[in-house]
C-alpha cells in the first residue's frame, strides 16, 4: 500500500527562502563585499583541503600528499591574509577557467567531428564563446567582476525562490 504524503510548511524554509533572496539582492547591490566573502570562502577552502591531504598523508605516506595538502594551506593563507587581492583577482581565475573550458569545448568538437557526430558544431560554437568571454575579462576585467557578482546573487535569488515555492506548496 502506498503511502500518501500530506503536504506541510516547514517554517524554517521560508527563513531560508527569504534569506537566500536578501542575500541574493545585497551580492547585487554590493558586489566588491560579494568578492571579498567569495575569496574568504576560497582561503578557508584551500586550508581544509590542504589538512584533508595531510590527513591523507598519514595514512598512505605518499610525499606527493605531503607537498599537495601544504601548498593548499600556504595558498588559503596567503588568499586569507590577502583578501583584497585575492577578490580583485577572481576575474583574472575566472577567465583563465573560461579560456581553459573553450579551448577543451573546441578540441573536443573537433574530435567528435571526426566521428561524424552532428553535436560537434554546438560544442565547438560553445567554447568559441567561452573564449571569446575569456578575452573580454582579459581585456575589460570590470566584465568579470560584473559577471561574477551577477552568477551570484542570481543563483541566490534564484535558489530562494524555489525554496519559496517549496514553502508555498508545502513540501
Amino acid at each position: 500500500m502506498e503511502k500518501i504524503v500530506q503536504p506541510s510548511r516547514n517554517l524554517w524554509l521560508l527563513i531560508i527562502s527569504i534569506l537566500l533572496i536578501g542575500c541574493g539582492i545585497y551580492v547585487l547591490l554590493n558586489p566588491i563585499t560579494a568578492l571579498i566573502a567569495s575569496a574568504l570562502f576560497i582561503g578557508i577552502t584551500f586550508i581544509l583541503m590542504g589538512v584533508g591531504y595531510l590527513i591523507v598523508f598519514r595514512r598512505t605516506k605518499s610525499y606527493m600528499q605531503l607537498s599537495i595538502g601544504l601548498l593548499d594551506i600556504v595558498i588559503g593563507l596567503i588568499f586569507l591574509a590577502n583578501l583584497g587581492i585575492t577578490a580583485v583577482s577572481m576575474p583574472l581565475i575566472f577567465g583563465l577557467w573560461c579560456l581553459f573550458i573553450g579551448v577543451t569545448q573546441i578540441a573536443a568538437g573537433l574530435e567528435l567531428k571526426q566521428v561524424l557526430d552532428r553535436s560537434w558544431s554546438w560544442i565547438v560554437t560553445s567554447g568559441i564563446v567561452g573564449l571569446i568571454f575569456a578575452l573580454l575579462i582579459f581585456f575589460y576585467p570590470f566584465i568579470g567582476t560584473v559577471t561574477i557578482t551577477l552568477l551570484m546573487g542570481g543563483y541566490l535569488i534564484v535558489y530562494g525562490a524555489f525554496e519559496l515555492n517549496r514553502y508555498l506548496r508545502g513540501f
